[in-house]
């Protein structure tokens, strides 16, 4: 009896692992975890939402979708388009991005890298509050990709390698908008600009030239407005005061800020949130592979670095269309600031010092098929 007992239990015991090995699928949902490559001493630490976590799964999902000219109506436009990874994810030098209908833009294109540290606002004007939500808006866009959502999901589930990258990513069997967003999102977090030459002396690896050293303490330094008084004969140098809007690694500030700029009937900010003091405010860029975004500021009325860096040192109060109540980041730069042809080139050379050839090459950045 005591052994009928045994073998009893025994037999319990073994079905009862084979009900719970049961219940685990066939396919279980499995992700790795993405891992960043950058050194983490020169950037601040990543900043990714709690509920979309990078994976090698879902950036190459968002890496497809970045790269297949499916997502737009015609099937001729896809992100890349206006974001090329040459460019340092631009719009191939153009002022505008032009759609698939063949209708031009008013904004230029932004660039898309260390996104991440970005968590405050999308697009020029900041209509999009989170990024997987700005990944959507160009798809549906009339004067972009002009394609609904349901026709893209209809076109995206219809094929196997989407329907297995999205199962393998987050364990759907189709894909729906959510994960577009998310997907996306995960594949432009992790593009990150860390390896310029401005890291590398930041790292104890190189040095700057006499020339970029001369740029990095103007680029850093007060801007002091010219005195009525000096002496036009002997002018003297001044900091550039580029640091208050561009200081720190990230070579940025997360603020909508206006600097000065007439608004060519574009309000910025304000567009989106009809707010009088938000009139010419717009999303502060990154500095860094500024060599290689070309034209500058929203509308791209800027072909050159040079021509941006008189602008800041123009008397900005001869624009009555600027409001400098809205500006209160450019203080002293709203009248004349002097800088010698000499400062000013050494000023160029220390910004040409933030291009990263690296992301303008990295495999992991560039198209899937």
């Amino acid at each position: 009896m005591k052994k009928l007992l045994i073998i009893s239990l025994i037999t319990l015991g073994i079905f009862a692992c084979k009900d719970v090995i049961n219940e685990i699928p066939d396919n279980p949902y499995q992700t790795t975890p993405y891992a960043f490559d950058y050194d983490r001493t020169l950037l601040p630490p990543p900043r990714i939402p709690s509920d979309n976590p990078l994976t090698e799964e879902g950036v190459l999902l968002g890496r497809m979708l970045f790269y297949d000219p499916i997502l737009s109506a015609d099937s001729t436009q896809s992100c890349n388009s206006c974001h090329n990874q040459s460019n340092a994810f631009t719009d191939n030098g153009l002022q505008f991005s032009t759609g698939i209908e063949g209708i031009t833009g008013k904004r230029n294109s932004m660039p898309i890298y260390n996104l991440m540290w970005h968590l405050d606002g999308f697009f020029w004007d900041g209509r999009a509050d989170i990024l997987r939500h700005q990944a959507i808006l160009p798809i549906i866009d009339a004067t972009e990709m002009n394609e609904t959502i349901d026709h893209v999901l209809y076109k995206l589930n219809r094929s196997n390698s989407y329907k297995e990258q999205v199962k393998k990513a987050f364990g759907e069997e189709e894909l729906n908008e959510e994960i577009i967003g998310k997907a996306l999102e995960q594949f432009m977090f992790s593009i990150v600009s860390a390896d310029s030459k401005f890291d590398r002396v930041m790292l104890g690896i190189e040095t700057f030239t006499p020339e970029e050293k001369i740029g990095q303490v103007i680029f850093n330094s007060e801007a002091i407005p010219i005195q009525e008084e000096a002496d036009p004969n002997n002018p003297q140098n001044f900091g550039a005061d580029c640091f208050h809007c561009h200081g720190n690694s990230l070579f940025m500030r997360r603020e909508f800020l206006s600097n000065g700029l007439s608004g060519n009937g574009d309000l910025g900010l304000a567009e989106f949130t009809g707010v009088r003091r938000d009139e010419f405010k717009f999303k502060t860029p990154s500095l860094r592979n500024v060599e290689k975004t070309a034209p500058y500021m929203h509308d791209g009325r800027f072909e050159t670095l040079e021509e941006v860096v008189q602008f800041y040192l123009s008397d900005m109060n001869a624009s009555s269309a600027v409001d400098f109540s809205n500006a209160p980041n450019m203080h002293a730069l709203k009248d004349s600031v002097y800088l010698s042809p000499t400062h000013k080139k050494a000023l160029i050379a220390f910004m040409k010092t933030l291009t990263d050839e690296k992301l303008l090459t990295n495999e992991k950045y560039k198209s899937p098929f």
